[in-house]
């Protein structure tokens, strides 16, 4: 095994500070092992800030503590073995993130001493021994998570407790008998592992959605935890973990090429490790402690810190946080698939293989056509060639799955992210996307669900590339909750509600959306009402108005579609606006608005993207007092609408008679 230069360079400076120390107990030198540590994280900070790599600053921390630790138990066995021979065998293991070879600045150390002895108590020189090793490391500022077990002890512990076989999974040798540390991984290997895969990918499944519950369950949270939340670090690991009980490997390697993980995903979930462990590396510097959440008042400090700066007229931390987004969302994505994989059994000849103790998936299946079947509610390809020679069957998938009501089957959404590169200029113009695409759109209650689905597998934003310019695009407004891909999709999901709503509040906008004669303008102008905030164009509504002239040139829109989705697009902040800040009982305010909307049809269309819109939004966007004046002005403009000529005069004598 090579040795890296940095790890040479730890040895060689603990040779000329540590050796000295002997035989001496580890606590009487400890000013030593403080001053070694000191120069040593200091070299480590400064390799951060020139930009080191996530994984590599980890690396080299558990570099520096490996080193650290075999000094000290060194001098520990050998002080309390007086002549230095040890009486019983003992090992010094490294487990969890530790023994992963994984530590940010202030992570734990964890840590177990294997031993040979069979008494129920361990003698008092062992024991003397490891309080020797914890109080030092105590001492130095280190969290210690450390146990004392013989082999027996640790299986038995391993298969009682779900968390601890996870920690002793990634048991790394540090210190003593080499020989009882290779004992030690046979048997888990055999007692721990053999025979318990269904039991520990179940549990493992169940712990992943319990704790996306916990941390907020969405990668767009504005205060994202970077270890637990949902596309944090743990579903990384939780991935390899699963891995791990069939291949005895944790790596991602395993799975490319088995029909689970392409390349391509495997190197932006690497590319996302990565990323995750820097930032929660600077995160634990710029706070002094071991810490996961990313909270709002320190990321701008942190985009400084990271060397981001304003880019479209964004601020350093919006930069940031559209990274952090961008590569949790793929860490989310590729591991929420496989991990459905693994729940439904899917199997090929080569993942047979690596997932035997899987069940195997009946034969049930009802065919539609040549390009897919359904099994248990889900939507499948026929064959994994299916878009190679045509790929209009992509947006039929869609389609069915709107029809029929279906989710897509975990293969097929991932076949649809592996042919994106079939999503060309020539199919964002081909007429049989482009008709499949506005039915789509044009049902009423049921647009959402289909379009979160297409840009779960990014061909959302490869058809509509102006969508696409706001995925993972932050939004740091007082009230915007949401990136502004998430927004614009919360906001079709508020549109798709009040269709089936019985919500007394809200019977009155069902009622218009159930007039509705063209549901396909108003869904269009909510899917790209913010796309101008992707170019920082002030005001965005402009931007996005030129935007959806393009997308109408390119769906062709008929005349009055075109003119009515710019409108849309264009003015839907002037609702709401128009009834918060101007005069309501001037005629001349609703004569103003009323000449913008033109007609009846644009104005009913503009009140439902006005609500969509506010309630998307967050709660302080859509207060009772604001819709209670945008209904105002709806109801005095749809008056003046009816009877232009006779509106003033009908106002004058209201307010004479007042």
């Amino acid at each position: 095994m090579t040795t890296s230069r940095h790890l040479e360079q730890v040895l060689a400076h603990a040779e000329s500070r540590l050796a000295a120390t002997g035989a001496r107990r580890p606590t009487e030198v400890l000013p030593l092992y403080k001053k070694f540590l000191k120069v040593e994280e200091h070299r480590l900070r400064l390799n951060h800030q020139a930009g080191g790599g996530g994984r590599e600053i980890c690396a080299r921390r558990a570099e520096l503590v490996d080193v650290l630790l075999r000094y000290v138990f060194g001098g520990a066995v050998a002080n309390t073995s007086g002549n230095g021979e040890r009486k019983v065998p003992l090992a010094l293991i490294a487990l969890g993130g530790y023994g992963r070879g994984e530590l940010n600045p202030f992570s734990d150390i964890d840590v177990m001493v294997l031993h040979h002895q069979q008494a129920a108590k361990i003698s008092p020189d062992l024991e003397e021994m490891v309080n020797q090793v914890l109080y030092l490391l105590w001492d130095s500022g280190f969290k210690v998570g450390h146990s004392t077990r013989s082999i027996k002890e640790a299986i038995a512990q391993a298969n009682t407790d779900m968390r601890t076989k996870t920690a002793m999974l990634e048991s790394r040798f540090l210190a003593g008998d080499s020989d009882l540390a290779r004992e030690f991984r046979a048997q888990f290997r055999s007692k721990c592992v053999g025979a318990h895969e269904r039991e520990y990918v179940a549990m493992r499944m169940q712990d992943q959605v319990a704790r996306h519950n916990k941390f907020g369950d969405s990668v767009y949270l504005q205060e994202p935890n970077l270890k637990s939340g949902c596309g944090g670090l743990r579903d990384y690991q939780n991935l390899l973990w699963m891995t791990y009980f069939k291949e005895g490997s944790l790596s991602t390697n395993q799975l490319v090429g088995k029909d689970w993980l392409s390349e391509s995903d495997q190197r932006r979930i690497e590319r996302a490790y990565d990323f995750l462990l820097r930032l929660r590396t600077d995160l634990h510097y710029a706070t002094g402690r071991a810490t996961d959440t990313l909270h709002i008042n320190l990321q701008e400090q942190i985009a400084t810190r990271l060397n981001y700066s304003p880019r479209n007229g964004q601020l350093r931390s919006e930069a940031l946080m559209r990274d952090y987004y961008e590569h949790a969302r793929n860490i989310f994505r590729v591991t929420e698939r496989i991990t459905e994989q693994f729940v439904s059994g899917y199997v090929t000849n080569k993942t047979r293989a690596l997932f035997s103790f899987l069940p195997l998936i009946g034969a049930d299946k009802t065919p539609i056509g040549d390009s897919f079947f359904v099994r248990k509610k889900q939507l499948h390809a026929a064959r994994r060639d299916v878009f190679r020679k045509e790929s209009e069957p992509m947006m039929r998938a869609f389609q069915l799955a709107q029809e029929r009501d279906l989710d897509l089957s975990p293969e097929l959404a991932d076949l649809l992210s592996r042919s994106l590169r079939h999503v060309t200029r020539t199919y964002q113009y081909a007429r049989g996307p482009r008709e499949i695409f506005k039915s789509i759109l044009s049902e009423k209650g049921r647009v959402g669900r289909i379009l979160r689905m297409m840009h779960r597998v990014d061909f959302l934003g490869r058809y509509i590339p102006e969508f696409g310019q706001l995925t993972c695009l932050v939004q740091h407004e007082f009230l915007h909750r949401y990136t502004a891909d998430e927004h614009t999709l919360v906001c079709i999901d508020k549109l798709d509600a009040l269709a089936e709503t019985n919500d007394p509040k809200l019977i009155a906008y069902r009622n218009i959306l159930k007039q509705l004669d063209d549901p396909l303008v108003l869904y269009l102008a909510l899917l790209l009402h913010d796309t101008g905030k992707a170019v920082g164009a002030r005001p965005h509504s402009e931007g996005s108005a030129l935007f959806a002239q393009r997308v109408a040139a390119r769906l062709q829109l008929s005349s009055e579609q075109r003119k009515s989705l710019i409108l849309l697009v264009d003015h839907h902040l002037t609702l709401s606006r128009t009834a918060q800040q101007r005069n309501l009982d001037d005629p001349a305010t609703v004569m103003e608005f009323g000449h913008i909307v033109k007609h009846q049809r644009n104005l009913n269309a503009l009140m439902l993207l006005t609500l969509a819109d506010g309630q998307g939004t967050s709660p302080e966007a859509w207060s009772d007092w604001k819709e209670s004046l945008v209904w105002q002005l709806f109801h005095e403009t749809s008056r003046y609408l009816a009877d232009r000529e006779s509106y003033y005069e009908q106002t004058r004598i209201e307010r004479e008679s007042l």
